[in-house]
């Protein structure tokens, strides 16, 4: 069993923008050694499996929690905000009552 726990935490390790994969990395520099890492992440597993066979819901938490591409967006609406653009963001997909116009040109954002 506890092969099989390694070799599911190798796989999580390298998956590319996964929970697992960032807690690996941060694991592998605190404790300085790969295996003893794999060991932490195996564990984390098995504790997880144990949850989700026990009835409760999973979900990866991903590489950076929350998204990334909103928070981005916020800081960006918060930029305009600055510059003086009268805006409400409710999420990525309505931004909505602008009063001013915008223009963005090769020398950046021209406010009108």
């Amino acid at each position: 069993m506890r092969k099989l726990a390694i070799q599911a935490a190798n796989g999580a390790k390298q998956k590319k923008g996964s929970f697992y994969r960032s807690k690996y990395r941060k694991l592998n520099s605190r404790l300085g050694s790969a295996n003893k890492a794999k060991v932490a992440i195996a564990n984390h597993l098995m504790r997880s499996i144990y949850k989700v066979l026990g009835g409760t819901t999973f979900k990866d938490l991903g590489y950076m929690r929350g998204d990334p591409v909103e928070k981005q967006i916020e800081i960006y609406v918060r930029k305009l905000r600055s510059l003086g653009v009268d805006i409400r963001h409710e999420n990525h997909q309505m931004i909505v009552n602008s009063v001013r116009k915008v223009t963005v040109d090769s020398t950046g954002v021209v406010v009108q």
